[in-house]
């Protein structure tokens, strides 16, 4: 119980933000900023889980959303709703810049080359900032306004992004995680697109945004606690590589792992949910060749170190 006991004081103080923004918008950044502080643990969890792998320059851009998602509720305190909270939402659009940078680091998190996309991703936040200029929002008098619109084509870059990066983990262990994360991006996307709203509606969306930012990686953080039910080797090895990269590398490293399983004339096939039989059907128990699992490590060799990817079979050596 005492293990969960941070979880569970996390979900409270989410759920009260939830409940009090439709109608005490002045109490709920307080409580949003104390689950993003704690959204540290979660973070720094998944930060020694990436240890030996690609995936940490997207852990660090993760933590950037975070950190900025806490100043834009930090700027939220000394704004009322009423006057629209530009201040506060210009840093929550950055946080969701930096939460595009994350999800989309994933899709090249291998090596080499990992580092230098991450990397790259600075220039993906770059570009979503040249509505800014375009605008007249660095005039004094506008109060920043100016900055808090998204027209087209940037909405329909906006949409693609999203789609790519959450769909990536939609099918996954993550995925609803990944629909909270969705869901923070949609609201993101009304707050900069339904310019009729009130000021004091759009103020409150800058907080409902941070508000899922935290409650995704608490999600992320629980769903990863869950125990693989499958049986050490050649099957939890493809599990977790599935759900820790998701869609895009996963189905490309299947199609080589089967097109070299069809060449050696494995009994095995690897499909989304795990190994079947050549023929496509599930038998119990399935004779796993050894050779199929070295194969399988060597592919993933791109993703993470030897040693990471032995202790993802769970086979003891």
């Amino acid at each position: 119980m005492l293990r969960f006991a941070p979880r569970l004081a996390v979900a409270f103080c989410l759920a009260a933000a939830m409940t009090v923004l439709p109608i005490r918008p002045d109490l709920a950044p307080g409580l949003i900023l104390a689950g993003l502080a704690w959204s540290v643990v979660p973070l720094w969890r998944a930060w020694e889980g990436a240890n030996g792998s690609a995936l940490r320059p997207a852990i660090v851009w993760a933590a950037v959303t975070m950190a900025i998602a806490s100043l834009s509720q930090v700027a939220a305190l000394s704004e009322t709703c009423e006057s629209g909270r530009p201040f506060a939402g210009q840093l929550t659009y950055l946080s969701t810049l930096s939460g595009f940078a994350a999800l989309i680091s994933v899709l090249n998190a291998r090596t080499p080359g990992g580092g230098a996309w991450a990397i790259l991703m600075a220039l993906l936040v770059v570009v979503f900032l040249v509505p800014w200029l375009e605008s007249s929002g660095l005039a004094r008098e506008t109060n920043g306004w100016d900055r808090l619109r998204l027209t087209a084509p940037w909405t329909i870059f906006y949409g693609l992004v999203v789609i790519a990066g959450v769909t990536n983990f939609a099918p996954t262990r993550f995925g609803s995680a990944a629909f909270v994360l969705a869901v923070g991006f949609v609201i993101e996307y009304l707050g900069l697109t339904r310019l009729d709203w009130s000021h004091e509606v759009r103020g409150k969306l800058w907080s409902a945004v941070p508000l899922c930012w935290a409650s995704a990686a608490w999600v992320a953080d629980v769903e990863s606690l869950r125990n693989s039910p499958t049986a050490p080797g050649l099957g939890r090895l493809w599990a977790w590589f599935r759900n820790h990269w998701g869609v895009v590398w996963a189905l490309r490293v299947q199609d080589r792992f089967n097109r070299t399983a069809e060449s050696a004339r494995w009994p095995i096939r690897l499909t989304w949910h795990g190994v079947v039989n050549a023929s496509g059907a599930w038998s119990d128990p399935i004779e796993v060749p050894a050779a199929a699992t070295a194969t399988l490590a060597g592919l993933l060799r791109r993703f993470a170190t030897t040693e990471v990817i032995q202790d993802a079979t769970g086979v003891e050596t």
